[in-house]
């Protein structure tokens, strides 16, 4: 088969899924199927010279699995209730990842985790659909989305209250730490003071004792804390030094590998799609590895 018999095999098919996709999903789709993974299909099918169905039932896969992705990545996207900043400006790209706007829809996207991982199951049960581009999209969506979720759940009220905003994360970041030194250490002694200037020394001496117990508790638990806050720093920076290794145009599988497995060392959690897909780019290529190559 040569490029024009591809083509007008793909043809009914591209035509198939560009009704059935709608416009919440066609503008950003068709960019990434038509500038990347379905040209890459070709050049697969030339070079391993595939027949006319084994091209048209991989297109068929292929694209299905670019839909799908789209929408786990933007559960959001057909919702007749998504406000205006919170609807798909993109199909995906690298974030520069900001704490203070963990879970933050208004970024452009909304993922839905367990839809990409299946998508991502799929996909690698079929290797011969397999494209770089592919490849480092569920890379980056997946450690991504492992990141950011760590990152809300450990960054406190403060980030969740400020909105991506540097400043008014500090504020609000002094001001719990006030209310929770007034609550802690001012409040009950307070109580028990005026309790017992009342005359009421039963219930004053029981809210200071509790007071001294809650002081005591806090003072034990305080070496906990500490070493709890330094292994969620540390998870946090593995995840972001995986991260950013993957926002680079060129790749280097050594130094993805390497930085997959010191987070896995460290205690980050990461679906097996991720080793599974690091695997299939050193086992092809070790030495570069371009989310952008055709083929």
């Amino acid at each position: 088969m040569d490029k024009g018999q591809l083509d007008a095999v793909a043809e009914p098919i591209n035509e198939h899924w560009a009704e059935q996709m709608g416009e919440d999903a066609r503008p950003f789709v068709e960019p990434i199927w038509h500038g990347s993974i379905f040209p890459s299909l070709k050049v697969n099918a030339l070079a391993e010279k595939w027949t006319a169905e084994q091209f048209r039932e991989r297109c068929i896969r292929a694209l299905r699995a670019t839909v799908d992705l789209f929408y786990a990545l933007h559960i959001n996207a057909g919702s007749n209730y998504t406000q205006a900043n919170e609807k798909p400006r993109y199909y995906w790209a690298h974030q520069n990842f900001n704490i203070l706007r963990a879970n933050d829809a208004t970024r452009g996207m909304r993922i839905q985790k367990d839809e990409m991982l299946r998508v991502a199951a799929e996909y690698l049960s079929h290797p011969e659909i397999r494209t770089n581009k592919f490849d480092w999209l569920l890379l980056d969506a997946i450690v991504f989305a492992e990141l950011d979720a760590f990152s809300y759940r450990v960054s406190g009220f403060a980030a969740t209250f400020a909105n991506g905003n540097p400043a008014k994360y500090l504020a609000l970041l002094a001001l719990f730490k006030v209310i929770g030194f007034a609550l802690g250490y001012l409040l009950l002694p307070a109580i028990a003071y005026n309790a017992l200037s009342r005359g009421h020394e039963t219930t004053g001496w029981s809210i200071a004792g509790l007071w001294v117990l809650s002081v005591v508790w806090s003072l034990i638990g305080l070496p906990f804390r500490w070493r709890a806050r330094r292994k969620n720093k540390a998870l946090s920076n593995r995840m972001l030094d995986l991260y950013r290794v993957l926002g680079d145009s060129t790749i280097s599988p050594r130094l993805l590998k390497g930085a997959l497995d010191k987070a896995a060392a460290e205690g980050v959690v990461l679906d097996g799609a991720v080793f599974s897909i690091v695997d299939r780019i050193i086992a092809r290529d070790g030495t570069a590895f371009v989310p952008s190559q055709i083929g």
